[in-house]
């Protein structure tokens, strides 16, 4: 079964933020099936700063908001089809170094790519400047890098 790992913008319904993404509902459960699904530590973080901006435009909606946090954080927990990669290693820290010399500046984004590339796996990302970046000579990349779009069709 290959790996894939999500980039954070797939965790973030399980947080109880909506997507957008053609299908999502009913074609997560298949990837789930067809995959070995991982995430980094990261993006939990991410998805936290995310909720945290969301709070400054919602106030009133804080205290639903931070519960469905931590119910999804729960449910990420529990569920065995998904798990949670280390947060480094030396491997993932030389990739990302690297693509911080690339100038790929955002933590976040270079921690996930290089646990996808450490890995040897399938990144999944909407993430134009990753998808670029895969299509670069001479940089490390992941097996694949793919958008939500490719990856439902293909289940």
């Amino acid at each position: 079964m290959d790996e894939l790992l999500m980039d954070t913008t797939y965790l973030l319904p399980v947080f109880g933020v909506g997507l957008k993404l053609k299908n999502y509902e009913r074609k997560f459960p298949e990837m789930l099936n067809k995959y070995s699904v991982s995430y980094n530590p990261v993006s939990v973080v991410e998805a936290k700063w995310i909720i945290l901006r969301l709070l400054k435009k919602k106030p009133g909606k804080r205290e639903t908001l931070l519960e469905r946090f931590r119910k999804g954080l729960t449910a990420l927990q529990y569920d065995k089809r998904v798990t949670q990669t280390a947060l480094t290693n030396p491997d993932v820290e030389e990739i990302a170094d690297k693509l911080l010399e690339l100038g790929l500046n955002d933590y976040f984004d270079r921690m996930i790519y290089a646990t996808a590339t450490s890995h040897g796996g399938i990144l999944l990302t909407e993430d134009r400047e990753l998808h670029r970046l895969a299509e670069e000579e001479n940089v490390p990349r992941p097996c694949k890098v793919l958008k939500w779009v490719d990856l439902a069709s293909s289940l």
